[in-house]
């Protein structure tokens, strides 16, 4: 059995062997391999000259940029619908219209264009609606938001969809209502 004492020499003998079989090499290598250093690179021999193409013709732009004034306000609203460019529009959906474009009548181009959702809620605040947003999201539904200034105040809408048939549309906004307790409503969709 080893005493206290034989033990901490033991630890100590094997700790130097450690430390010779580290050192000991190091001290009897020499000059080791000698660095390799690459030869200089010679300077380029290049000019830089002045680009001499004309300036691109910004008419297109500018035009562009006049006629989006016309339909935008400053804050990036349409005047015509009120939503903020590059969110979906959603629009009543009276029951005329529900008559007279059913979801099977294809556009001229062979498609069927009429998309619809299902409006849940309207908050003054966006954090409300993120909630809400979450909320459905987290239930599956595939929910979105989408901002409307009216009479100067932005309001942001909370929506499922879009839906291919009215129908669907109709029998989500049931679900929607009685699920949450929502009133909502069905609008057209149009990206």
């Amino acid at each position: 059995m080893l005493t206290e004492r034989k033990r901490y020499r033991l630890t100590g003998t094997i700790f130097l062997v450690a430390v010779a079989a580290v050192v000991l090499p190091m001290l009897f290598d020499g000059e080791g391999v000698a660095d390799i250093e690459p030869p200089p690179v010679p300077p380029a021999d290049f000019q830089i000259q002045r680009d001499q193409s004309p300036p691109p013709d910004m008419s297109a732009a500018v035009e562009g940029s006049r006629e989006l004034k016309e339909i935008i306000d400053e804050d990036g609203y349409a005047i015509d619908t009120g939503t903020r460019l590059g969110e979906p529009v959603l629009a009543p959906a009276t029951e005329r219209q529900s008559q007279t474009t059913p979801p099977e009548a294809p556009t001229p181009n062979g498609r069927n264009d009429v998309k619809w959702a299902v409006q849940v809620a309207s908050f003054s605040q966006v954090e409300n609606a993120t909630d809400q947003r979450d909320r459905l999201l987290a239930d599956g539904y595939s929910a979105f938001m989408s901002n409307v200034k009216r009479q100067g105040k932005i309001t942001t809408r909370v929506a499922v969809g879009p839906l291919i048939n009215r129908d669907d549309a109709d029998q989500l906004k049931d679900e929607l209502d009685k699920r949450y307790q929502f009133d909502a409503v069905v609008v057209r969709f149009s990206p």
